[in-house]
C-alpha cells in the first residue's frame, strides 16, 4: 500500500483487514507471531472536529432513593 509508506512513525491510523497467525522456529524454540493483511488504512485526524465533540454529552441520570 503506497499510502502507508507516506505515514510517519506514531501517526494514528485505523486498519481494516485480516489477522494472519504465523509460527517459526529459531534456535530450537517455536515462536508465534501475527501479521495484518490490510484491506484499508485510514489516517486519523484528531485536529478535525467530529460530531461527538459538537453535541453536548448526555449527563448521567441522577440516582433516586
Amino acid at each position: 500500500m503506497k499510502f502507508a509508506a507516506t505515514l510517519k512513525a506514531g501517526t494514528p491510523v485505523i486498519v481494516e483487514g485480516r489477522i494472519k497467525p504465523e509460527t517459526y522456529t529459531a534456535d530450537g524454540v517455536e515462536h508465534k507471531t501475527f501479521s495484518i493483511k490490510p484491506d484499508c488504512i485510514r489516517k486519523i485526524d484528531y485536529s478535525a472536529p467530529n460530531e461527538a465533540n459538537n453535541n453536548k454529552a448526555a449527563k448521567p441520570a441522577k440516582k433516586t432513593k
